[in-house]
């Protein structure tokens, strides 16, 4: 039988989810930073691929 009291609350009391710093926390360092870059790249990938269909999107609604 499980201790529930045993078991690592998931969220603390302001509502954060401690499962995804826990897992951040299990990275080594470099593992954290590569991680973190994914994001950026993704992010600007993703910035970028919307300002390259703004001016589309614009001609689009004028006919």
């Amino acid at each position: 039988m499980v201790d529930p009291e045993a078991t690592p609350p998931v969220y603390n009391e302001d509502g954060v989810d401690l499962t995804l710093i826990r897992w951040m926390l299990s990275l080594t360092p470099a593992d954290r930073v590569a991680t973190l870059q994914a994001h950026i790249d993704f992010v600007t990938l993703a910035r970028e691929s919307w300002r390259a269909r703004e001016p589309q999107a614009r001609a689009d609604e004028g006919c």
